[in-house]
């Protein structure tokens, strides 16, 4: 186990290297961040020379990949192009409110999902299955965008039960802890609700189709023969070995905790990680869309390594070389 989790290390870093450089080329790509500059009359062409020198763009652009990668391995993601405030403040600012929404909502889906894809599987062709699997399929298919704007339209416009966007109520610092919490839940269940939807219907999906998969192993029968009851069967046989495909799934959707849905907050006007880099694109502002993109790669890398280890705890007919 030890020299397995060794060489999966050692792997990630030319992984790792590899995203950067495409990662960093593809967002060259975008341009110049300083070309609409050149058009405020305000702006003169030395103080324009002097952001091109202090942020690299007068050196060849294979010097620019060096001079920005050991910066960033040293944690300095560079000065945001737009603001010019550091990348890593950035980032430190708008990660909090994208994890607040997005842990919730994850332990929300998973549990719910789970549960109704085991049951959907255990009573297969039943009034609950053929419920469940349509209510899975309207979710799969449910554009956040045009569900949340329909929440917002309902709960916001039509009730006025709910704030239409943002993340808390201005003036609200110096109001009781218990009263902050509670103004910011009210600005959280529409995206939760939104950012949910879609997740316990994939959970959903995934779960009924592990499931029924191992309801029909040869050693499930096995147990029945042997005089074990249905629960016992479900408990050790069952649900233990379907969660085998579902931990590669729970460990891929642990990125986006961080990365957030981007969608749902440029929707619902929340200032995370998602609005962050859809600003940040759309300004060309690549120092900040490059941090938030490797930020997200290599969560991604550490979490398929812990995929491959957990598999080792959950299935023991797994062994490592």
């Amino acid at each position: 186990m030890k020299n397995y989790i060794l060489r999966r290390l050692m792997i990630i870093i030319p992984e790792f290297i590899g995203i950067t450089i495409i990662a960093f080329f593809l967002f060259a790509l975008l341009g110049n961040p300083f070309a609409e500059l050149q058009t405020n009359p305000f702006i003169s062409p030395s103080d324009i020379a002097a952001l091109k020198h202090m942020y690299g763009f007068d050196k060849p652009l294979y010097l620019r990949y060096f001079y920005w990668f050991f910066s960033m391995i040293r944690g300095n993601f560079g000065l945001s192009a737009v603001t010019g405030e550091p990348v890593i403040k950035m980032i430190g600012r708008a990660l909090p409110i994208t994890l607040s929404i997005n842990i919730f909502a994850f332990s929300f889906s998973l549990v719910i999902g789970v549960w109704v894809g085991f049951k959907s599987a255990v009573k297969q062709y039943s009034f609950f299955d053929h419920l469940f699997t349509g209510i899975s399929y309207f979710g799969i298919s449910m554009p956040h965008f045009w569900f949340g704007l329909m929440l917002m339209i309902l709960f916001s416009v039509k009730f006025h039960l709910l704030p239409p966007g943002g993340i808390v109520t201005p003036g609200m610092d110096g109001a009781p802890l218990i009263a902050q919490i509670l103004d910011r839940a009210k600005y959280l269940v529409m995206p939760i609700i939104v950012i949910s939807l879609g997740s316990i219907a994939v959970w959903a999906r995934y779960t009924r189709s592990s499931v029924l998969e191992m309801l029909r192993k040869d050693y499930v029968r096995t147990a029945k023969a042997k005089g074990l009851s249905y629960k016992e069967v479900l408990k050790k046989h069952v649900f233990r070995n379907a969660l085998n495909p579902l931990i590669t799934l729970f460990f891929l959707s642990l990125p986006g905790l961080f990365g957030g849905s981007a969608v749902t907050e440029q929707v619902f006007s929340i200032p995370g990680m998602g609005r962050l880099l859809i600003q940040a694109v759309m300004n060309n502002d690549y120092m900040v869309a490059m941090g938030g993109l490797i930020m997200y790669a290599f969560i991604l890398l550490i979490s398929l390594i812990i995929a491959d280890i957990m598999y080792a705890y959950a299935d023991p007919r797994i062994k490592y070389s």
